[in-house]
């Protein structure tokens, strides 16, 4: 008689993701995830883990998680909570935590099922897919150093029993290193249980390409050198983005689709519902022309890809979604997603009729001086904010947004957490019928306006 051998323990796949879907028409994410499900057997599981995403993740995510050996969950962003959040979820022995980027085929799936145990604990070799000739080279020396240290990286797809990984904390709660510092634990613990996979996984290789091989090989050594010197992983993340070229200035445009009786309805007994629509559509489609040649965003709410595409007619704006909640934390939202490649982020509203490039120009300066800077409203509120870093206090659930009391409101808050910041010329901001007449009076809005991009309607 043959032996029986035992079955392979049940495995919780988490994968982390933040904004990988941009659009419905854009989405690679779905198909690789449909993809790792064919791998599954019965009682193992993939737990997606979004991080606050701005663009169609979390849409693309619920509907992934229809399958039932599938779950879609929201944590806070920052890679090493988000799989941590997905690990408290999982129900299988072993957890194997896989970057949005990274491809698990078959041959490695079934390298582990022969391999794993919930004592085990380990990593992939990888194979890095990108346009550099160096990257097969990097990928040796990454896969022979973590053999002889047994130190692990994200992108090798790290793989842990679960009550191993709970016995060391998990991963650490911190921005860059985590998954270094999770091995490192793990070797502590158990150095025995190591198994370094030979079979491949394949990951992206956009980093090395964008920023080239060898500049990015070298930096990588010289922060783990620098983590192993003891200097904070907050530290490193912050060096990290510093080194990692900006852009000098992201505008972000917040916008509902101008869809009647959902845009500008407090001008509906001057204008009628129709014509709100029709306006609304005119303050967007002015605002972006008046910033052509700078980097934009538009934040949308309401409205399909399809509507967008046709109301845009072509005009090259990287489009992201609101996500659910106050406008404070949509505000914020963005502000934390663009600064991550700009150095000063500047939230615009559509009916800012009064904004000029020349306005834009010293908002952004004055942002460099004192870390924030506003463009009040006559009504109270404000038509435009520019900041160099995220000031989570100024964009709190306590401010009466959409109220005559934001700016004073914002100016006591900023007060109170004793910080600067530079307040411009008021502008209008067009709410009320009597808006409208001022901003025409004023030259800021044409008196023909019906007519402007009449032909672009939707």
């Amino acid at each position: 008689m043959h032996p029986v051998l035992p079955a392979a323990p049940a495995i919780s796949i988490v994968v982390p993701v933040y904004n990988e879907v941009p659009g419905h028409q854009t989405d690679s994410f779905s198909p690789r995830i449909q993809a790792l499900l064919a791998l599954l057997r019965a009682g193992d599981e993939i737990v997606l883990v979004d991080g606050g995403s701005s663009d169609s993740s979390w849409p693309a995510l619920l509907a992934l998680a229809q399958h039932p050996q599938i779950t879609a969950i929201q944590s806070t962003k920052g890679r090493a909570l988000q799989m941590n959040a997905g690990a408290a979820q999982a129900k299988g022995d072993v957890l194997l935590f896989l970057h949005a980027d990274t491809v698990l085929g078959l041959a490695a799936w079934n390298t582990l099922l022969t391999q794993a145990s919930a004592r085990a604990w380990g990593r992939f070799d990888v194979q890095i897919e990108g346009q550099s000739r160096w990257l097969p080279v990097v990928a040796w020396f990454m896969n022979q150093r973590s053999r002889l240290s047994k130190i692990g990286t994200g992108d090798q797809a790290l793989f842990v029993g679960r009550n191993l990984f709970q016995g060391v904390g998990g991963f650490p709660e911190q921005p860059l290193m985590e998954d270094i510092e999770l091995c490192k634990r793990l070797k502590r613990t158990a150095p025995e249980c190591f198994l370094a996979i030979r079979s491949q996984v394949l990951t992206s290789g956009r980093r090395w390409d964008t920023h080239g091989a060898w500049s990015t090989i070298v930096l990588m050594w010289l922060f783990r050198f620098q983590y192993w010197c003891g200097v904070p992983a907050a530290e490193l993340a912050r060096r990290y983005a510093d080194t990692r070229g900006k852009l000098p200035i992201t505008v972000a445009v917040f916008a509902k689709y101008p869809l009647a009786g959902r845009v500008k309805t407090r001008l509906e007994p001057l204008l009628g519902a129709q014509q709100c629509a029709a306006f609304a559509r005119y303050l967007l489609l002015s605002t972006l022309d008046k910033l052509q040649g700078v980097n934009v965003a538009l934040w949308t709410d309401g409205g399909t890809d399809s509507e967008w595409n046709a109301l845009l007619a072509g005009r090259s704006v990287q489009r992201c979604m609101q996500p659910q909640g106050h406008l404070g934390l949509r505000m914020q939202t963005a502000v934390e997603t663009h600064l991550k490649q700009s150095e000063v982020v500047v939230l615009l509203g559509p009916d800012a009729v009064q904004f000029t490039p020349a306005d834009l120009g010293e908002l952004s300066q004055a942002a460099k001086t004192y870390a924030i800077a506003f463009v009040p409203a006559h009504d109270g509120g404000y038509v435009a904010l520019a900041c160099t870093r995220c000031l989570p206090a100024v964009f709190s659930e306590s401010i009466d947004w959409g109220s005559p009391r934001v700016a004073e409101q914002t100016r006591m808050i900023l007060s109170q957490h004793n910080q600067q910041a530079k307040w411009l010329r008021p502008q209008i901001d067009i709410d009320e019928p009597g808006d409208l007449e001022k901003a025409i009076d004023a030259g800021c809005v044409p008196a023909d306006w019906t007519e402007r991009y009449k032909n672009e309607q939707p």
